[in-house]
């Protein structure tokens, strides 16, 4: 396998931690509790680290917030804000997504809870490439994907999701000076930890 699929092994593992970290804590409460409901509050806001891999560009760690709005067990609604940075040869892109998503759980909030997502997103984004080149662009995008969501108590949780990013491409010049796309769609993953009241 080469490097690249390596990078998407992350995902499983950190859901396997998750979980093993959460079955662990249900030998205090019993093994039927990991299944019972969470009284989690209506808002909650936390930190996130996000990877994110271009196609045709450099995949990296960095950071971004996360709010969400339950507005029923099943459902919920997120804002978030990252930040990245990546290489397109001799391009270098600053990006600031602001997402919007639409969070389904299946089985309603218990102590473990899978979800599926779905929305779009704003990618204020600077551009810096050969020739001088220096480009303010505005880029929107889908994302769908899913996640795990383990409540460690009422208040705190934590959370690891996958993203698969639809982007319109980054505009630049090549070594020639000659203009040139580069394809920005690509997978993101996030690990966060949230405070919920």
């Amino acid at each position: 396998m080469g490097i690249r699929t390596h990078r998407f092994l992350l995902p499983a593992a950190l859901l396997m931690l998750m979980g093993s970290l959460s079955l662990g804590g249900a030998e205090k409460v019993g093994a039927e509790g990991i299944f019972d409901d969470v009284e989690a509050g209506f808002f909650s806001i936390g930190g996130r680290g996000t990877y994110f891999d271009p196609k045709d560009g450099d995949g990296q760690w960095f950071g971004g917030a996360q709010v969400r709005v339950h507005p029923i067990r099943y459902l919920a609604i997120e804002g978030s804000v990252d930040y990245r940075r990546n290489d397109f040869g001799d391009t270098r892109v600053h990006s600031y997504p602001v997402q919007g998503s639409l969070m389904i759980y299946p089985l309603g909030l218990k102590r473990i809870s899978p979800f599926i997502l779905g929305g779009g997103g704003w990618y204020y984004t600077t551009v810096t490439g050969p020739g001088d080149f220096d480009d303010t662009q505005h880029r929107f995008g889908g994302h769908v994907g899913g996640g795990l969501q383990v409540f460690i108590n009422k208040h705190f949780s934590a959370d690891a999701s996958y993203r698969h990013i639809w982007l319109e491409k980054v505009q630049s010049r090549n070594v020639s000076l000659e203009d040139k796309k580069f394809d920005d769609t690509g997978h993101m993953i996030t690990v966060g930890l949230n405070f919920h009241f």
